[in-house]
């Protein structure tokens, strides 16, 4: 993290001479991830543009003298997309990296529960946004419908006998990905068994299996 993003924020701005300063980390037991960034006189190497410096302090942070996005040019839609374009960015990265780092299993299975645990703890706000509510199986696939089309995934839904089967199209998160791996579905299909865990007690979702782990993934719902 501080190697892939801190150190790597100088060049993605265009300023090789920037670097980061690590003063404290909280995996080893102090009180938070800490550290300022420095401009430097000359251009980093790549090995040279984040440095640890446990025996200094991170200046207070004063909110008043930090840089602000200027109103005019960020408006709340266009900052809320670019919230939006970061958290899809993070798990873009991140899930094939896992793959990688752990191997298809045990990063399938790590992506998983990650997915359940967020989709059990975000459906209420999610749901919200959307306008939709807990309840039964009906009420998880109007909420998946709902889900489906904010995110620009086309998705088509059939009913027979209270049960729902759910074709989703595309899944534009994961597209073009050189690195995409089948492993990486793990993480959407922890994610909808939370969501409907936080819907209702008692709704199932079962994935069936896809050519490559590539869409159209279809979903059984109830």
């Amino acid at each position: 993290m501080l190697r892939g993003w801190h150190a790597n924020n100088g060049a993605a701005l265009g300023d090789l001479r920037l670097g980061f300063v690590c003063t404290k980390q909280s995996v080893d037991g102090q009180d938070g991830l800490e550290g300022y960034y420095c401009e430097y006189d000359h251009p980093l190497e790549i090995d040279q543009r984040m440095v640890f410096a446990r025996h200094l302090e991170a200046p207070m942070f004063d909110p008043a003298a930090a840089p602000a996005l200027p109103v005019a040019s960020w408006p709340k839609p266009r900052l809320e997309k670019a919230y939006r374009n970061y958290a899809m960015e993070y798990v873009r990265t991140a899930a094939p990296v896992m793959v990688q780092v752990f191997g298809p299993e045990d990063a399938g299975y790590l992506l998983h529960l990650t997915g359940k645990l967020i989709g059990m703890q975000y459906f209420d706000e999610i749901a919200r946004g959307l306008g939709a509510t807990r309840g039964s199986a009906t009420e998880f696939a109007a909420f998946l419908r709902a889900l489906f089309d904010a995110q620009d995934d086309v998705a088509e839904i059939s009913e027979s006998g209270g049960a729902f089967e759910i074709r989703q199209q595309s899944w534009n998160l994961m597209a073009d990905l050189d690195d995409y791996h089948p492993a990486c579905t793990k993480v959407l299909e922890g994610l909808l068994e939370g969501l409907a865990a936080g819907c209702g007690r008692h709704i199932p979702v079962h994935l069936k299996p896809s050519p490559g782990g590539k869409p159209p993934f279809v979903w059984s719902i109830g």
